[in-house]
């Protein structure tokens, strides 16, 4: 049974969540580091110049996000690295502009469960090395909020939800309204939105965010509320679920005059298909048979010769051997019962893999 890490994090000081995150976690992080030099070489960008890029962004952080800054110095200690470096793992969206098509998410209301289960669940899809340095971070602030989630090591959180019922789970966007000055790491915003207690709350924090590159967050709530907000510099458009369902992939909907993507268009869409198929009988079940889903875009056979099921759902390597840099697959499929407080996180493509239970 192949499963990630689970790095377990409690305490009320940030700093001391961070040095137990960064000590646990140390080879990932790491492991990380090494991958993005080259990643970032391959660019003919060197790491020193990523960690002078990624420390601009620390006057803001400094006075919008204190306590998660204070988390990624912490964490930065403990595996024995630099901030700056830590800080180039958490500006990475930022700061690499050749995003490939990461993530298709959903949220599930009780409407479309037919019982008083709400769900949030994404495909998070990416290049391939990354696989062997993410960990589930299980993180207890003894305040009162418990979050669990997913993550590249070293990284405050790509997706997770939390004890009050709130999800968020995020997958890249571009836009013509991309650039400017630094704004708050995608990484931050959505660590700071997990200590959220309710869905307006953390609803708030996205909307009033300072941002640099749009980004799409899929927000859902165990108080039987789901909204997915595309997000740019400048201006947010918000998508609502239809008969209980919101399902997103890597273009804007309603935000679609600002979009820049280049993926087919059609993942949410067959997402939507299948789960409305199920509509009012939807299980964490279904969600599993959903994102192990192959179907591909028309056409797909003669764009891409060598791969059975890119851009799908669950989305393969290509066959033969691939760039590494240039290709990506499902890294993880997780599926979060916001009531419940249980998630079900199976590493790599959910067709071949197993989905395994966490609880908050």
């Amino acid at each position: 049974m192949d499963k990630f890490t689970l790095v377990k994090i409690k305490s009320a000081d940030p700093f001391e969540r961070g040095l137990q995150y960064g000590l646990q976690a140390a080879s990932q992080i790491r492991g990380g580091i090494e991958n993005y030099k080259r990643h970032f070489l391959a660019r003919n960008l060197s790491w020193e110049e990523i960690c002078r890029r990624s420390a601009q962004y620390l006057p803001l952080l400094e006075k919008e996000c204190p306590a998660e800054l204070t988390e990624a110095r912490g964490i930065a200690r403990g595996a024995g690295v630099e901030l700056e470096e830590v800080m180039a793992l958490n500006c990475r969206y930022e700061l690499l502009k050749d995003k490939p098509k990461e993530c298709t998410s959903t949220s599930v209301l009780t409407e479309a469960t037919g019982s008083d289960k709400v769900y949030l669940a994404q495909n998070w899809d990416y290049r391939p090395w990354v696989m062997e340095n993410a960990v589930i971070i299980s993180v207890d602030n003894e305040e009162g909020t418990r979050i669990l989630g997913i993550s590249e090591a070293g990284q405050l959180v790509r997706n997770g939800f939390n004890s009050h019922g709130v999800g968020i789970c995020a997958n890249n966007l571009t836009s013509t309204l991309d650039g400017g000055d630094p704004g708050i790491p995608v990484t931050f915003l959505r660590r700071q939105a997990l200590n959220s207690k309710n869905f307006k709350e953390a609803e708030r924090l996205i909307y009033n965010g300072k941002r640099s590159v749009s980004c799409n967050y899929m927000l859902a709530s165990g108080e039987d509320i789901a909204a997915d907000l595309e997000t740019t510099p400048q201006k947010v458009f918000r998508v609502d679920p239809e008969d209980g369902i919101v399902t997103h992939a890597n273009h804007f909907v309603a935000g679609a005059r600002y979009c820049t993507g280049t993926d087919h268009k059609f993942r949410d869409k067959v997402l939507r298909k299948l789960l409305m198929k199920n509509r009012g009988h939807i299980t964490k079940e279904v969600l599993f048979r959903a994102l192990s889903d192959h179907e591909t875009f028309p056409g797909a056979a003669d764009t891409y010769p060598q791969a059975d099921c890119i851009e799908a759902l669950c989305t393969h390597l290509p066959k033969g051997e691939p760039d590494p840099n240039g290709v990506w697959q499902t890294i993880a499929s997780v599926v979060y019962d916001l009531r419940a407080g249980s998630a079900y996180i199976c590493k790599g493509t959910p067709c071949s893999g197993e989905y395994l239970k966490y609880d908050l």
